[in-house]
């Protein structure tokens, strides 16, 4: 075989998501030393928590949840560009149909108090705080080059189900986007309402008791001014989200996720 023409590696052992081709910052080794913990990942589960919280699914079996979820793992694995995601963690969810005329009142008044339901339902003696106390009615917009549009526009047909890979580790912003150019054209960065709901799916995505956990950016939306954005973080026990600005830096602890989206 002439190893010469295979493409390099998209992804690394771990499922990460590596820099190549970026030009603004991003670490080109990762130390993992900001690590996700062993979130639980029972579809079932799952299933009913996105129903009791989000109002997503209620139409829609779990059988046909599994079936759907099981169908676009299999399709991942059988393409070399993209099979490298399922080394990584793997968080599956649904989206209630709703057509978005404005994407930062939808996050706040629905997903996000959906969020401090399941995480304290999970976790009773910790919170959910929600830490941008002006509001983000007006706010967010899709990220130009995310490719995010494509789930915001599914939306207004029916729900959607998919897969959550917060793959995109010690990326920054610019880096995130700038990478998506070189991936497959049906991974999409994740923004609002797909990580939203990776924490409604998943409330300890972020529980990590032998170390420390990440941030996760909503690197598909673009916040009111350049520089800024908006992220999900722990704070001990607890869960925050909040908005900081970033100024097109990177850091160890700051990542980004990628969605695929499974076929109607």
């Amino acid at each position: 075989m002439n190893t010469a023409t295979l493409a390099p590696a998209a992804f690394d052992d771990f499922g990460r998501c590596l820099p190549l081709g970026v030009s603004a910052p991003a670490n080109a080794r990762s130390r993992r030393y900001f690590r996700l913990g062993t979130p639980a990942l029972d579809p079932a589960a799952i299933h009913a928590r996105l129903a009791r919280h989000l109002g997503a699914g209620k139409d829609m079996s779990t059988d046909t949840f599994i079936q759907r979820i099981a169908a676009l793992r299999v399709r991942l694995a059988a393409d070399p560009a993209t099979a490298g995601l399922l080394d990584g963690p793997a968080v599956p969810f649904i989206l209630p149909r709703t057509p978005v005329t404005e994407i930062g009142t939808l996050l706040e008044e629905g997903y996000l108090p959906a969020v401090a339901r399941s995480f304290e339902e999970a976790f009773p003696n910790a919170r959910f705080t929600d830490h941008a106390h002006q509001g983000l009615g007006g706010k967010l917009s899709v990220q130009p080059g995310s490719r995010h549009e494509i789930l915001v526009d599914a939306l207004a047909h029916g729900e959607v189900v998919g897969l959550y890979f917060p793959c995109l580790t010690e990326y920054s912003l610019p880096a995130a986007v700038e990478r998506m150019a070189g991936l497959p054209e049906h991974l999409l960065l994740a923004g609002g309402f797909d990580t939203a709901a990776a924490f409604i799916a998943a409330p300890d995505l972020l529980l990590r008791t032998d170390g420390y956990p990440p941030l996760l950016w909503l690197a598909g939306l673009q916040g009111e001014k350049p520089g800024i954005g908006y992220h999900f973080e722990a704070y001990g026990y607890n869960l925050t989200f909040n908005r900081r600005p970033h100024l097109d830096q990177t850091a160890e602890y700051w990542w980004s996720g990628v969605t695929v989206l499974a076929p109607a």
